[in-house]
């Protein structure tokens, strides 16, 4: 069988999986006689690309990653290419200690990132709580989560810093920084068209091009569609988990003189989907004050009364009947819609030889709606609507020099953000409706300054500051809708009026680095950083004051090894953070929805190690191991707050052990095409998805296998690439949701198995 002629609709069967895979293996280890290899082929290496030395801006001045005295992971956009990663969520596969997940939580968004490195992260989208890992867009924060899962279009390069990034990079970067960078355009005429064809009618469409319009100004663009159905069958219409997204990029670079070039892009990407593919998996009909009981007891009375309406199977009530892990059997409006778009304009100017000028100017817009039957059933027990928007503003300057006889490099900044938002959300519940109308703002002012010092021709030390001062506003209009429970329609939630809250905060790094010699590097590292208070948003009964949180710290230490030696790079670091004042949503008794707060402390320690090695001729081998242990030392929550944590419970979203190895060998052909093969496996141990450690969302210790090969043609002009994703057809928890106010947890399963073939035309 001719594995690029399957129906696109047909998932590949557990035979012809065992039969690529043998034949992936085979072509790994044998050397046919008819293949030659081409020097100039060799250099278009699917090994070589993955290989390839990159440079990188996370300490915002270029260098060597080599020389980059930190933790720090980065892929070039062909090293994407090759190891068939085209999504950011793909991304946590490779990198050690980074979870990346698309989660909503309890939202109905299909695009809501839910990121940790190293143990800290954010799991929830609402516009009064920030992000514990900085999301960064060509040197732009990126404030919300809602739209962060966004395919790879036109990238040169993306950057994963582990620890706290709050010198250079600032506010909410406590666990580290995520970094995409896309291509600059250039003096190069060239254009592409990729189109995918895959699993569950997949259907991929790019291009992409790039032009000289004058001697010194130059463009290009890119664009994406993709459709693909979904994978949880919904009989009242619209299958969930399905793809159905839009997204185009457009730059303009010019370069009036050798000292001054200004950058200005352009970004859209728009979603029209039915929302995630979430299941229901358990009701706690049992919970005291919970929801299914309400329903069962007072909405449906005598049909669904306890007892026998726990086993009954009258489609009346709410019980075990609803369960399915392929199925979803709500019925109220279910849809995912989200619009993003921005712009931005970078100005480089080198005023002289020791002294150079840097502006990012950026304005980015969100407008996203998105609703979903939460209790999975025909029945009105828990449903959610959403209506998010945000705007946001920022502008950083920055000046770059040297002194004292180019011993001394530094870098020194001002940071300006401004963010005004907007969520109406109604929780429809068995018990009542709840509308909830919110305006929040934030508005962020910095100045930073970080040098580095080289006390000799092999040690350096590099010192950084900086001071931030940040203003928030939360605006609630809170109201009772129709409800079951006597209160007056439009009775207000939350006391009417405007929130402010105010903070400064200094954090400072210290790092020292050894290069040893040529290919050797050590380094050593104290750094702090801290994520934002905030405000609680979803909350019932009423409350005289809107409840709030304090900022929350990390002070972290940091040891690390840098090794290339051109053929194998080895890189290490180790790793303690000291982590306090966490915030983690608490339960406060009688009252429904979540406190955050601040619960008390932990210390993480752990360690990454990461290696590339072309070990023989054609051969190339990549693997990446994480460790992280993090454990609460102490929990202290003012009543009448109650913690759902203990000094003994598992971090949510963080495995002990991650795994990443592939093993990918280069074939060339007579003429001068080349042929990749590639396998690999992505391996982690189990992990909770919510703070209150739910079994029943649990992800599972897993290893997902994947194999791919990839041909170009000598001159790179034409290439098709075929790929499965999860080989042995692993069908596992990828996200969970559990509320224990309501008493129903739900799940995200992944897809399975998945093929695809790519078709690529290049001109030059």
């Amino acid at each position: 069988m001719n594995p690029l002629i399957i129906t696109s609709n047909t998932k590949v069967s557990g035979k012809l999986t065992r039969t690529l895979l043998a034949s992936a293996i085979s072509t790994l280890l044998c050397t046919p006689a008819a293949f030659a290899q081409d020097a100039e082929a060799e250099k278009k290496s699917g090994t070589n690309a993955m290989l390839e030395q990159i440079t990188v801006t996370s300490r915002k001045t270029e260098e060597n990653l080599q020389e980059a005295p930190l933790s720090v992971t980065a892929f070039s956009g062909a090293g994407l290419e090759a190891r068939g990663i085209e999504n950011i969520v793909e991304v946590g596969s490779v990198t050690p200690n980074l979870t990346y997940q698309n989660n909503p939580g309890a939202g109905a968004s299909s695009s809501v990132a839910t990121v940790y490195i190293r143990g800290v992260g954010q799991r929830d989208f609402l516009g009064t709580i920030d992000n514990g890992v900085g999301f960064y867009i060509d040197d732009v924060y990126i404030a919300r989560t809602v739209g962060a899962n966004v395919d790879l279009l036109d990238i040169d390069r993306i950057e994963v810093l582990r620890g706290p990034q709050g010198t250079l990079f600032g506010r909410n970067n406590i666990g580290g920084a995520l970094a995409i960078h896309t291509k600059k355009p250039n003096a190069d005429t060239e254009a592409f068209v990729d189109v995918t064809l895959g699993t569950d009618s997949l259907q991929k469409f790019k291009f992409g091009g790039n032009v000289a319009l004058t001697d010194h100004l130059f463009a290009n663009i890119a664009l994406s569609d993709t459709s693909q159905d979904g994978y949880v069958k919904r009989p009242a219409g619209g299958d969930l988990g399905d793809d159905n997204s839009t997204a185009a990029r457009a730059s303009l670079y010019w370069e009036p003189s050798d000292d001054l070039n200004i950058q200005l892009s352009g970004d859209y990407s728009t979603e029209e989907e039915n929302g995630p593919a979430f299941t229901l998996n358990y009701i706690d009909l049992f919970l005291a004050d919970g929801f299914p009981g309400f329903y069962n007891n007072v909405t449906a009375a005598a049909d669904c009364a306890y007892p026998g309406g726990l086993t009954s199977t009258n489609p009346v009530c709410y019980n075990n009947q609803w369960l399915s892990d392929d199925t979803n059997y709500g019925t109220a409006p279910t849809f995912s819609n989200t619009d993003t778009w921005g712009l931005n304009m970078r100005v480089n100017w080198q005023i002289n030889d020791s002294l150079s000028f840097k502006s990012v100017t950026a304005f980015r817009s969100l407008d996203a709606e998105f609703a979903r039957d939460a209790d999975a059933s025909p029945h009105t027990v828990v449903t959610f609507y959403d209506d998010f928007e945000t705007e946001q503003f920022s502008q950083e300057f920055q000046l770059q020099g040297t002194s004292f006889n180019d011993k001394l490099e530094w870098i020194a900044g001002l940071y300006y953000f401004d963010e005004d938002g907007y969520n109406f959300n109604r929780l429809n519940f068995a018990i009542a409706q709840f509308d909830s109308d919110n305006d929040f703002t934030t508005t962020s002012q910095a100045v930073y300054l970080q040098g580095t010092y080289h006390l000799t021709e092999q040690l350096d030390l590099t010192l950084g500051l900086r001071y931030t001062d940040e203003e928030k506003t939360f605006d609630p209009v809170q109201t009772v809708g129709p409800n079951n429970i006597g209160i007056p329609i439009g009775a207000p939630i939350l006391p009417l009026g405007l929130n402010e809250r105010d903070t400064q905060e200094t954090t400072p790094m210290a790092n020292l680095a050894y290069y040893a010699n040529d290919d050797l590097m050590l380094y050593a590292t104290y750094s702090e950083g801290f994520r934002s208070g905030g405000y609680v948003q979803r909350i019932f009964p009423p409350l005289a004051v809107v409840p709030e949180f304090e900022p929350e710290y990390v002070k972290a230490y940091e040891a690390g090894f840098k090794y290339n030696s051109g053929d194998l790079v080895l890189n290490g670091a180790g790793f303690f953070m000291d982590y306090t004042d966490i915030q983690v949503r608490t339960q406060n008794p009688g009252f429904v929805g979540f406190f955050e707060a601040n619960v008390g402390n932990a210390e993480i320690s752990g360690f990454e190690l990461e290696t590339k090695w072309a070990f023989a001729e054609q051969w190339f081998f990549e693997g990446g191991l994480g460790y992280t242990n993090a454990e609460y030392t102490s929990i202290d929550v003012e009543p009448p707050l109650v913690a759902v944590i203990t000094t003994e419970s598992e971090f949510d979203h963080v495995p002990e052990w991650s795994v990443t190895a592939s093993l990918a060998r280069d074939f060339y052909f007579d003429g001068g095409s080349m042929l990749t093969a590639r396998v690999s496996g992505d391996y982690h141990t189990s992990y909770f998805n919510n703070p209150e450690n739910t079994p029943q969302t649990k992800t599972p210790e897993i290893a997902i296998y994947n194999a791919a090969l990839i041909w170009k043609s000598a001159d790179d002009t034409y290439g098709v690439d075929f790929g499965i994703k999860n080989l042995t057809d692993e069908v596992y928890i990828s996200s969970g949701y559990y509320n224990p106010t309501i008493g129903t947890s739900e799940l995200i399963l992944d897809r399975g198995r998945q093929w695809y073939a790519s078709f690529r035309y290049t001109y030059y």
